[in-house]
């Protein structure tokens, strides 16, 4: 009698492994470029907040910032990062335009992760600290002080300088 052996042949084994190596490639390039995405993603987010950071230190200066480029360095989130501030002169006066530019210490300087632009205008600087009190004022008819509302009230809610609504309720 002959007996049929059962089982896999040399070939059978060899295109089962072949396959199987292309399918773990194929998850191990996903795996690696979500990691790296997301560590571009964590230095963008960092190289923002530290341009947003510049900006809003110029902003809460008591002068305007000077027309012209500075940069610097530092170290954030245990990185050395370079920025570089360009602070130019809009059509509007009395603002300026802020461009900050952040990069890793050692790249060049044409290659920045993050590039922010803001604005600081001379109302901004110079404002003075109010003395006047955001509390509704219960015999002014429920109007904050110094401001006025004029025009017509009708059924919809009250239209006028101020803003207007239609459900009744005052505008934000």
């Amino acid at each position: 009698m002959n007996a049929r052996r059962r089982g896999f042949t040399l070939i059978e084994v060899l295109v089962a492994l072949a396959i199987a190596a292309i399918g773990l490639a194929s998850v191990l390039s996903v795996v690696t470029n979500a990691a790296r995405n997301s560590v571009y993603l964590r230095d963008k987010t960092f190289a923002g907040w530290i341009a947003q950071n510049k900006i809003t230190e110029l902003r809460l200066a008591t002068t305007m910032p000077s027309v012209d480029k500075t940069n610097g360095d530092l170290e954030f989130a245990g990185q050395k990062w370079k920025w570089e501030q360009t602070v130019t002169q809009t059509d509007v006066p009395g603002m300026r335009r802020i461009d900050v530019a952040v990069r890793f210490a050692n790249a060049p300087a044409e290659s920045p992760i993050a590039t922010v632009t803001g604005f600081v205008g001379r109302t901004q600087v110079a404002a003075p600290v109010s003395g006047t009190s955001w509390e509704l004022d219960p015999t002014a008819g429920a109007t904050a002080p110094g401001v006025t509302t004029t025009g017509t009230t009708g059924t919809t809610g009250t239209t006028g300088t101020t803003g207007g609504s239609t459900n009744g309720k005052a505008p934000l």
